[in-house]
């Protein structure tokens, strides 16, 4: 794993599964939109890490994988039967084929369970309008509004203040 690491950051800039200051890793979202924005940079630092008689299966992961990101975060109707097979086809490679990989928690909630939540809980529809941006996008506001404008008398006092505030601002009457 440690050349793998090297020949990346030579290679594309980036550093990959080392301690972040924040907490948790420097693999973050946006190193894997970086991965899989284009198919030339992604195979670019992979094809150095595996061997080539690899390329094909990889090229082919890369792209279901691209594929199945792309289907979840859609808000389009979906035919998620096809959506089950791509996804058992890319999970069921990399286990064969790369057993020494290691399978995030996250890629297998994507590849595993993603195609029933969007089957089951969203009537068929890509998980678009349940994006989690928006909420991160209010962290920002959340934390001036706790340090600057809530009470702090409790807990409870201050989580109040907040949520007037943020439904406040969210309600194009009094804006």
């Amino acid at each position: 794993m440690r050349r793998i690491r090297a020949i990346v950051l030579e290679k594309c800039s980036f550093t990959v599964d080392t301690p972040s200051s924040q907490g948790g890793t420097s693999t973050t979202g946006n190193i894997a939109r970086d991965c899989f924005l284009d198919k030339r940079d992604f195979l670019k630092w992979a094809i150095f890490s595996i061997n080539l008689s690899d390329k094909p299966l990889l090229e082919k992961i890369q792209t279901n994988l691209s594929v199945v990101l792309r289907l979840v975060n859609s808000g389009n109707l979906l035919n998620c039967s096809k959506m089950e097979e791509l996804c058992q086809e890319t999970y069921g490679y990399i286990l064969v084929q790369f057993p020494w990989a290691n399978i995030t928690p996250s890629l297998h909630k994507l590849l595993s369970h993603s195609f029933k939540i969007i089957g089951e809980y969203n009537n068929g529809r890509g998980l678009q309008n349940l994006s989690e941006e928006c909420l991160k996008a209010c962290n920002k506001f959340v934390r001036r509004y706790r340090e600057n404008l809530a009470r702090k008398t409790s807990f409870s006092d201050n989580v109040r203040d907040i949520l007037i505030r943020l439904l406040y601002c969210s309600d194009p009457l009094f804006v």
